[in-house]
């Protein structure tokens, strides 16, 4: 039974299992080598950007309902032994193939012909909630872009432009990944006067590039690499855990988020109801009797048997269920046991 009193605070961990992170960059510029060191990953490669990389797992996808089998896999128990992290390349073309199997289920070519424009938000809630779901069955996410330059103006100044590097992602898309991830790095190439180049992850938000971290002492420019970042994103939660007080792990149990089964549901709450009603006068058992009925009403909308609540409530018969915990501790608290 939930119990809010007995939570216990929460802690930040120094590894990258189970955190979310987003890379764009421009092409070749190292975007997949560097999702692929994540730990214990699988490569979800909506673009074959892989065959340079060694010793990865990648799948390949050619429409959304692959990547829905994919995470309906995912949910499996040897899935989850075998894998960390889940990396998803490009997310732009993924969102691209989202629109066309909401575009399919409702017998339309375009998303803008879905009656009274609600295409859109059918798409966004699809991508949103399939990500969601990765997220919340214990795995890390890697989100993988291209990077798009535009051009805006400086202040009041006329005439004055600046280039602004963003990730090329559809306005929907871009803002479902920037609510879940926790950093969203730019991959910058910098060149030296001898032809050579260096690679940085760049994590603040600047004039010119879009970025962003939940980690307030992150370092803003990182060079590019798996240990790299681990080592970074360990010395901004040192800081945290100095500065702030936070309470640091080195390592973090990801609870998955349970589905609600509605068999096990029901038969917990049928076996509740005897439990209630096993003891006690007739006119305890009616006052008790139009509680529950009272309560279930309230929940449904609707005055409802236990035997008729159908498996579309099965929310609702959560909730019922855990009300009836809640009267049995009572009934026990009150009898002494």
């Amino acid at each position: 039974m939930l119990d809010i009193l007995s939570i216990e605070p929460t802690t930040v961990s120094r590894d990258l299992r189970g955190k979310y992170v987003c890379i764009f960059g421009p092409a070749k510029a190292g975007k997949t080598s560097l999702a692929a060191h994540f730990p214990k990953s699988l490569l979800c490669a909506f673009e074959i950007g892989y065959h340079a990389i060694g010793g990865i797992h990648a799948v390949d996808i050619d429409r959304w309902a692959t990547f829905k089998l994919v995470c309906r896999q995912l949910k499996k128990q040897e899935a989850k032994d075998m894998y960390d992290t889940i990396i998803i390349d490009t997310a732009s073309i993924a969102y691209d193939l989202c629109e066309k199997f909401i575009c399919a289920n409702n017998g339309v070519q375009k998303i803008n012909e879905i009656p009274y424009g609600q295409g859109w938000g059918l798409v966004q809630k699809e991508f949103e909630d399939t990500l969601r779901d990765i997220t919340q069955l214990g795995y890390g996410l890697v989100i993988i872009a291209h990077s798009k330059q535009t051009e805006e103006a400086v202040g009041a100044e006329e005439g004055v432009i600046r280039t602004v590097y963003q990730p090329d992602l559809p306005k929907r898309c871009y803002s479902v990944v920037n609510k879940l991830v926790d950093i969203i790095g730019f991959i910058n190439v910098e060149w030296n006067e001898d032809g050579t180049s260096e690679r940085y992850l760049i994590t603040r938000r600047t004039p010119t590039i879009m970025a962003g971290s939940r980690f307030p002492y992150l370092a803003p420019k990182i060079k590019l690499g798996y240990q790299e970042l681990v080592d970074a994103i360990s010395d901004a939660i040192e800081m945290q855990e100095k500065l702030d007080g936070v309470k640091v792990v080195d390592h973090q149990e990801i609870h998955e988020v349970q589905n609600l089964d509605f068999d096990a549901i029901r038969d917990r709450a049928n076996t509740l109801w005897t439990e209630l009603f096993s003891t006690g006068t007739e006119e305890e058992k009616v006052d008790l009797n139009e509680k529950i009925m009272l309560y279930v009403e309230q929940t449904l909308g609707k005055p409802k048997k236990l035997s008729e609540i159908t498996r579309q409530e099965v929310e609702g018969f959560y909730l019922i269920e855990q009300y009836l915990e809640e009267l049995v501790h009572s009934q026990e608290k009150k009898n002494g046991n």
